[in-house]
């Protein structure tokens, strides 16, 4: 599985609504709290569940690295196909901000999806 993060956005890359982004930088506001994820180290993904798409075909939602997680927006996450293409990337933002970057654990984190892929994830 070949995966790149870089900028490629495509039109299905609506499929993860607001709700999937919405709910990772969700966890991962919660997850900074109790410092369970510590300022920008960390990484959250999920596997948007669809009943109408077939488990293997599901997207992937996955928390950008460089960002405060008690600052993640939606808007901030990273969008991939099953087969590890990036659908959708955040947008840079004005400085001070740096670009986004996805997160190093990328890679693993699309194994673990894709060893899984017949069951839960």
């Amino acid at each position: 599985m070949e995966m790149e993060c870089g900028e490629t956005s495509r039109s299905e890359a609506y499929l993860a609504g607001p709700e999937a982004r919405e709910l990772v930088a969700e966890l991962c506001r919660h997850f900074y709290a109790p410092g369970w994820l510590t300022g920008t180290g960390g990484s959250i993904t999920v596997k948007v569940h669809d009943p109408d798409v077939p488990l293997a075909d599901r997207l992937i939602v996955m928390s950008p690295s460089g960002v405060q997680k008690e600052r993640m927006a939606a808007e901030d996450m990273y969008v991939f196909s099953a087969d590890g293409e990036v659908l959708s990337a955040p947008a840079a933002k004005p400085w001070p901000n740096k670009p986004p970057k996805c997160t190093d654990c990328a890679p693993l984190f699309m194994k673990v999806c894709d060893a899984l892929r017949s069951s839960f994830c």
